[in-house]
């Protein structure tokens, strides 16, 4: 039989792994949205980063993740 706080532990512990899952799912979204940047400024098709997030529709709270993912390249 299972106790409360140790039903609590295996919730708790459940949650993490989500939130980490989550974490992961949004940091490879933005690795893959950035290799995207890259390509269409490498291949001439965006003239600047910028350009290049105007032309995928990246959302403004993405982007300065997404330069800093540049930055560090």
């Amino acid at each position: 039989m299972c106790t409360f706080s140790e039903a609590l532990i295996e919730k708790s512990e459940l949650r993490g792994e989500l939130r980490g899952e989550v974490k992961g799912e949004i940091r490879g979204e933005i690795k893959g949205i950035a290799k995207g940047v890259l390509q269409l400024v490498k291949n001439h098709i965006a003239s600047n980063i910028e350009q290049a997030m105007d032309m995928l529709s990246v959302d403004e709270k993405m982007r300065s993740d997404i330069e800093r993912i540049l930055e560090n390249r």
